[in-house]
């Protein structure tokens, strides 16, 4: 007897331990393929935002209007005046000594007054009215749209103002639709910044030799006036500490203004704090995206100090400010994270994984955070601007485990019930102390064999069915995160198709490094759309977008139907090939009954629209090379002789219409159609 009890109280402590084991194995499996699978996610997101930004701005920077309102204000600006008085000066003094100085964080050295004050009268002029007589608080300044009621002057100082009220408007309205923090507006001779949305200390200062000719601002103008704009047209400066802010972490963009040619002007944009925070949240919607109460997705930059604000931050600063302090965090750190309420910058984190990451490697690791909390760690690098950023994506062990621990406490407290029970009862129910071991058993070897759609049978009150409950409550939980990391993966999997081909995407997903084919009878459709600059101008960015896209989105309409792919749009061009991942016998039909459906699809859009498009079509077939190009961000290429003649075709034509090869030409004879 006493040997039955015991064997049945060894027996359901081998199952709760085993059962422990392979179940702790499978979550800790399960939370890394939902880690990976949503810093794929957050990787592509945050890549897309800053795609989206660049573009944005760089549309918006092409816009003819800022020529014309750079003029404006520099005239205004040089027409301001007159010195202020004794009275005025003290204002702006006081504004300085009492307010401005006062709130910048700790972390700022320089204290000094007369380092921030505006060395022109024109800068004084404008900071005294728009910042200093200003009603409005700290960054609601853009609100106040005129200055007259504040200012006793002549037609000089109304210059500035018209041109102010005339488009500061729409500044306001570009910033909220870029979602950008500031708009600048600053003089490319002599760097003053002539306007600016927010009305900051900047504002009427000289980026060349004023008080922040060293901040990141000073840095992106000057790229963008000197032509460093890179491929992308637009500057794009990481994170300082920008002293006009008050000492906030800011990162700028910009690009020139160009007036026939010549540079006039920069214009700058302040990134959004907020903006990129909700990029890497989704809006602070953690535990909608699979990260429960501890998980975090966050950004690291080159100097291995955060490029987004902590979600412990966000949601209890009280408690993640005394965590600092308790690690030992000098005060100086933990005041500024206090006075500015955001950790970019301030908060240091020199993990292992970020040093990995910012060593371009991608990987996954338990370790200690910043906060000295063991922590799954799944990171990658990113590249910003022509830098190297870390993105981790972050859980703690103790949520993560969870429901093994809750399951060991169930084991321990059934376990000890049972032998309570069995010493009592053993004689008459041997049979009914083995049966929920053996379910128990049998749910264990399911577990371990991956299969977690049952659940095991746990009626009663007993303590054995207690411990039934409690391993069904950790299989429904591992079910439902299998669930989550699949719907994670069927998003990664959509957007990768979006962007390659089904067969090309497969072989990425299968594990191929180098994907490079040739296809030996393709035909290449190369569209140029003429009359693209003057549909856009005098048109807003919304506008010309929304048009353009209507346009394209024809065209991929009427490929999809006669069996063509669209390659890529690049500005005023699209590329489509037939018979690339799909051979056909009717290539060149195919692609020359969608150039004429493309023409058709021009003429009606052309009438709808009151615009004047002309389509310039070259076609040629034969033999291409294809493959992806790049590794972070890659791109689907096609490349031949044949791409090159299309390309050339379609350039190089007198008249509009479809034009292609003789030996194209050659193929299609008999079947009613032409290069006309």
């Amino acid at each position: 007897m006493v040997l039955l009890v015991m064997s049945g109280i060894v027996g359901a402590i081998a199952i709760g331990v085993i059962g422990y084991v392979q179940g702790e194995h499978s979550l800790r499996r399960a939370t890394w393929d939902q880690l990976v699978s949503i810093r794929e996610t957050k990787k592509a997101c945050f890549e897309r935002w800053t795609d989206q930004q660049l573009r944005e701005f760089r549309i918006l920077s092409s816009d003819q209007q800022l020529v014309s309102a750079a003029a404006d204000f520099r005239r205004g600006f040089d027409d301001l005046g007159p010195t202020l008085t004794d009275a005025e000066q003290q204002r702006l003094l006081g504004y300085y000594r009492d307010t401005f100085v006062p709130q910048l964080p700790a972390n700022i050295d320089d204290r000094a007054v007369d380092t921030y004050l505006p060395d022109t009268n024109a800068g004084a002029r404008l900071q005294l009215d728009y910042i200093v007589d200003n009603p409005n608080p700290a960054g609601k300044k853009y609100l106040l749209e005129t200055r007259s009621e504040s200012v006793i002057a002549g037609d000089a100082v109304d210059a500035y103002d018209a041109a102010h009220r005339a488009y500061h408007p729409t500044f306001v309205r570009l910033m909220n639709e870029t979602q950008l923090y500031d708009l600048f507006l600053i003089d490319a001779e002599t760097g003053d910044v002539l306007y600016t949305t927010q009305k900051e200390a900047d504002l009427g200062t000289s980026l060349i030799d004023g008080p922040y000719h060293l901040s990141g601002l000073a840095t992106a103008f000057e790229r963008a006036r000197t032509g460093d704009v890179g491929d992308a047209g637009v500057v794009l400066v990481d994170f300082k500490h920008y002293t006009a802010s008050f000492g906030a972490p800011a990162a700028f963009l910009a690009a020139p203004i160009t007036d026939n040619g010549k540079v006039v002007a920069v214009v700058a944009g302040q990134v959004s704090i907020d903006a990129l925070n909700n990029a890497m949240t989704s809006n602070g919607n953690w535990k909608d995206e699979g990260l429960g109460a501890s998980g975090e997705s966050y950004l690291v930059g080159p100097d291995m100090t955060a490029r987004t604000d902590s979600r412990f931050l966000i949601e209890d600063k009280a408690d993640y400010l005394a965590t600092l302090t308790r690690l030992g965090v000098d005060d100086a750190t933990v005041q500024a994270i206090d006075t500015s309420g955001h950790s970019i910058l301030n908060q240091s984190i020199e993990t292992g994984p970020v040093r990995a990451a910012l060593d371009g490697k991608t990987g996954t690791s338990t370790i200690a955070d910043y906060r000295g909390i063991e922590v799954m760690s799944a990171y990658a690098p990113v590249m910003v601007g022509g830098e190297r950023w870390a993105i981790l994506i972050e859980k703690d062990v103790s949520e993560a485990l969870d429901p093994m621990y809750r399951m060991r406490r169930n084991i321990l407290l059934a376990t000890g019930a049972a032998a309570i029970v069995l010493t009592l009862l053993a004689l008459w129910s041997a049979r009914a102390f083995l049966r929920p071991i053996v379910r128990l058993q049998d749910g264990v070897e399911r577990l371990k064999s991956g299969d977690v759609d049952f659940s095991i049978d746990a009626e009663g009150h007993d303590e054995f069915a207690s411990l039934g409950r409690a391993f069904n409550e950790m299989i429904a939980e591992v079910r439902q995160r299998n669930r989550t990391i699949a719907e994670k993966t069927a998003e990664y999997e959509k957007l990768l198709r979006n962007v390659l081909p089904d067969a090309v995407a497969d072989r990425m997903r299968g594990g191929d490094q180098v994907v490079a084919d040739t296809f030996r009878n393709v035909s290449i459709g190369y569209i140029s759309i003429d009359g693209l600059p003057r549909l856009m101008h005098g048109l807003d960015a919304t506008a010309t977008i929304k048009l353009l896209n209507e346009l394209v989105d024809s065209f991929d309409d009427a490929a999809e139907r006669h069996g063509v792919e669209k390659v890529r749009t690049i500005g005023d061009a699209y590329l489509a090939a037939c018979g690339l991942s799909t051979p056909r016998l009717d290539h060149r039909q195919r692609m020359s009954s969608f150039a004429h459906e493309a023409l058709a699809i021009v003429e009606r859009f052309n009438a709808a629209k009151g615009c004047d498009l002309q389509l310039q079509i070259g076609m040629a077939s034969g033999e291409v090379d294809a493959g992806i190009v790049g590794r972070h961000r890659f791109v689907y290429e096609i490349l031949g002789g044949c791409v090159a003649d299309a390309r050339r075709l379609a350039s190089a034509g007198d008249q509009p219409g479809v034009h292609m090869t003789p030996e194209f030409e050659q193929a299609l004879s008999g079947t009613g159609q032409d290069g006309q």
